[in-house]
């Protein structure tokens, strides 16, 4: 564990974040181009409003395939920066360890995605809403109770990143007491990102575009540069600001990281 403030750890990360651009320009630039591409394919297959605008069934196929693609390329791109900060790894090797550390990425990503539908859906069947009010407050419940699990074990991500073993308890003991400052660190690390998000919707806004306008490959392309270097930005600061958290928290995923998982 290393010790440090809140701001420290929030600063450390947007040095972290620059450092990586400017070492790892293969990496971010490979990042983007997969996932302008992707997200074009992924943009194309919408239902766009509007009398005949509805994509064929193929589209919707490859539109959907490619937003699968897309989200692996957003976790290995995290994978590469949780390694770039806490073990000062470059552009290579691409996949580290076989690419063993971004399948247990992907089989956590997929138990929390299991756990989050099943506790939605668990919510849903046993409370019975009837009124949109009721609706409401248990999506509030539900989201409650998602950001917090999310937030408790967020620091495994960096844990199994660098070859740690995958133990939610040793998660779930680091993070307690922390959870403000997990949260909270992370949300100021990519609080001007967001804020900058704030302004160019509100200047599209403005401007009157709108999704019912948004129908030519001109525009696809445009959202897609646009939605990969924000999307890309927000995964860089938040998994900068995450790696540092982890650096100032575990204590048990860091034993484990010790003698890592083959």
């Amino acid at each position: 564990m290393q010790q440090m403030t809140f701001m420290e750890c929030v600063k450390r990360a947007w040095v972290s974040a620059g450092e990586a651009v400017t070492r790892m320009p293969a990496v971010m630039l490979g990042a983007f181009a997969l996932y302008a591409v992707l997200g074009w394919l992924a943009l194309a297959g919408r239902p766009i409003p509007g009398e005949g605008d509805v994509p064929s069934t193929g589209l919707v196929l490859l539109g959907n395939l490619a937003s699968i693609f897309n989200a692996l390329v957003y976790l290995w791109f995290t994978l590469k920066i949780y390694r770039f900060v806490l073990l000062d790894e470059r552009t290579t090797p691409i996949l580290p360890n076989g690419a063993r550390p971004m399948l247990r990425m992907l089989g956590l990503g997929v138990v929390m995605m299991l756990f989050f539908i099943g506790t939605g859906a668990g919510l849903w069947i046993a409370l019975r809403p009837q009124t949109m009010g009721s609706e409401a407050f248990l999506a509030l419940v539900v989201a409650a109770i998602w950001a917090f699990i999310g937030v408790r074990i967020s620091l495994l991500y960096p844990a199994l990143a660098i070859g740690g073993r995958f133990s939610l308890g040793a998660a779930w003991r680091d993070t307690q007491g922390h959870f403000w400052n997990l949260f909270g660190v992370s949300c100021v690390a990519a609080l001007p990102l967001l804020v900058c998000g704030v302004i160019v919707l509100i200047g599209m806004g403005l401007a009157g575009i709108s999704p019912a306008i948004v129908q030519t490959p001109g525009w696809f392309t445009a959202l897609a540069i646009v939605q990969s270097i924000a999307n890309l930005a927000f995964a860089l600061l938040t998994s900068t600001a995450l790696a540092w958290l982890y650096r100032r928290y575990a204590n048990a995923l860091g034993a484990s990281a010790a003698s890592p998982a083959r």
